[in-house]
């Protein structure tokens, strides 16, 4: 946002934005190596639970791109699971639903995932859910394209005792069984929102981090 008064840009400082902008490029790709969760801890985490609260989300997971944006890594989760998975999953980044919002930039609110032909279902299977309901939009900081939340309303297998297999279709699912709601176009306009102020936290502490004013 523009100061809302007559302003003038110093020289002195200006030109040493190009310079400030490559340091923090160095920053976030350090943090990505050594400790990609400490990009989101604290103010930007809490915002986003709080975001996820608000639209009835399940869970919800801050994905990282990776190895020269090969992989998109899950470094924050709120979910029961968490400790499964973060950190140490590992998704190609042209691959799912997740995969494609990074790929193309663009957010996306999808229902009836888990038949999705798009959609990965190596980490559904591991934890023994089903997506049902997802959001993604992409995570922009430092000026790049850097990752991809979510924000999911799942069906829990262990909660369907009586299937006898992995439903393929909503025929599968018990007679009466109600699946959880789709999210609304208002869900998706609020995870919009909080990816923006998240993106712009995370870039001000990169830029604290190389100013040595730690937060």
């Amino acid at each position: 946002m523009a100061a809302p008064f007559s302003s003038f840009a110093d020289p002195e400082l200006s030109s040493l934005e190009e310079k400030l902008a490559a340091r923090r490029e160095q920053f976030a790709q350090h943090a990505l190596q050594q400790s990609p969760a400490a990009l989101i801890e604290g103010l930007p985490a809490r915002l986003i639970q709080q975001t996820l609260d608000g639209i009835l989300a399940d869970e919800g997971s801050v994905w990282l791109a990776m190895e020269q944006s090969q992989v998109l890594v899950p470094v924050w989760n709120n979910g029961p699971d968490a400790a499964r998975f973060v950190g140490s999953f590992r998704l190609p980044a042209t691959q799912g639903i997740t995969g494609m919002v990074f790929t193309s930039g663009l957010a996306a609110s999808e229902s009836e995932v888990c038949f999705h032909q798009r959609q990965n279902r190596e980490l559904d299977r591991s934890l023994s859910v089903l997506t049902w309901a997802m959001l993604a939009v992409p995570l922009k900081f430092a000026g790049e394209l850097r990752g991809v939340i979510t924000a999911v309303r799942l069906i829990r297998l262990k909660d369907l005792p009586d299937l006898a297999q992995v439903p393929e279709s909503q025929a599968d699912f018990p007679p009466g069984y109600l699946t959880p709601p789709a999210f609304a176009i208002a869900d998706l306009q609020a995870m919009e929102t909080v990816a923006a102020a998240a993106g712009r936290l995370i870039e001000h502490r990169l830029t604290a981090w190389v100013l040595g004013t730690e937060e």
